[in-house]
């Protein structure tokens, strides 16, 4: 089974006949033991429903699919107690690494798990860092996708610019930050009542929009959290009888499926999900192999420009 050298030819046909007669399969348990090794990594995100962390957790267990390895995905929510019961499962299956997606594990509370479950075990992070030895941090600077959003606003000649806010995760709050400080590079004076913080998705971009009609401020472009968030924005503003991008231009972030599918489609910050997912599965499989990574990389975004603004 093994393919040993000293195992004739003949001998090795009639065992695997056997086998195959029999549909045995190896024992992974058995195995793992052996080599000290499962060969499974745990993914641990926010919410798989969500487009972005679905489009991410897909390229990770396709990318770690074809190095050999199989995948746990375990949805965490905003649960601590669920994050807690997840890292314990991850311990116990004795996993190889473990891939963490979302701002959101920023967290004292997730730091402690991590040190009593998995203390000895790679683990991978996607925009959010831990005081931990074994860390090793995958950043998406999504803050820079705001000055790409201002900047291309303000050479349209649009200087009333509206932003929705979803989590105040480290990234989030980022975020909000550097808006402000791009609109005061630009001389545009800041509000806070441009700035509405939602629940991320359709039903929240739809309330965000209202929430600033009934704040009564003047607006000529909102930019989104991300893109479902932003084309809820875009269905109240034809609900209300504006027109996109004539009176109002939208901008999301994460470049899903969704914005390409919103009438107009929609100008959105690519954070390249894809290139996010390949990079943080070979960086654990490099963990696991023995080789250096460095503790921090940092992936850029990019504007795609279509109808919405």
């Amino acid at each position: 089974m093994n393919n040993h050298p000293n195992v004739t030819q003949n001998t090795r046909e009639r065992v695997l006949s056997v086998l195959e007669k029999h549909n045995y399969i190896p024992s992974a348990i058995a195995k793992s033991l052996v080599v000290k090794s499962t060969n499974t990594i745990g993914v641990m995100t926010l919410d798989v429903r969500h487009a972005h962390y679905a489009n991410i957790a897909f390229t990770i267990e396709q990318e770690l699919s074809s190095c050999g390895y199989n995948v746990i995905l375990c949805n965490t929510g905003y649960d601590r107690a669920k994050l807690d019961a997840y890292a314990r499962v991850l311990a116990e299956k004795q996993v190889d690494g473990v891939i963490m997606v979302g701002s959101v594990f920023s967290t004292l509370e997730t730091e402690e798990s991590m040190k009593r479950y998995l203390p000895h075990t790679p683990i991978v992070m996607h925009n959010s860092t831990l005081r931990l030895p074994n860390m090793y941090n995958i950043s998406t600077e999504e803050a820079h996708g705001i000055v790409l959003s201002v900047d291309h606003l303000v050479a349209k000649g649009i200087t009333e610019i509206a932003y929705v806010q979803d989590y105040d995760t480290r990234v989030g709050l980022a975020k909000v930050a550097t808006y402000r400080k791009e609109l005061e590079r630009h001389g545009i004076p800041y509000s806070r009542k441009m700035v509405v913080q939602t629940v991320s998705g359709l039903r929240g971009g739809m309330n965000a929009a209202e929430t600033l009609d009934s704040r009564g401020v003047s607006y000529r472009a909102i930019i989104g959290c991300d893109d479902v968030t932003a084309v809820g924005i875009m269905r109240h503003l034809a609900r209300r009888g504006k027109r996109v991008p004539e009176d109002v231009a939208v901008i999301g972030f994460n470049n899903t499926v969704f914005s390409e599918m919103a009438d107009p489609p929609l100008t959105v910050v690519d954070n390249k999900e894809e290139m996010t997912g390949i990079t943080l599965s070979r960086a654990i499989v490099d963990l696991l192999k023995g080789r250096d990574i460095p503790p921090q990389t940092t992936l850029y975004p990019e504007l795609v420009i279509r109808g919405s603004a």
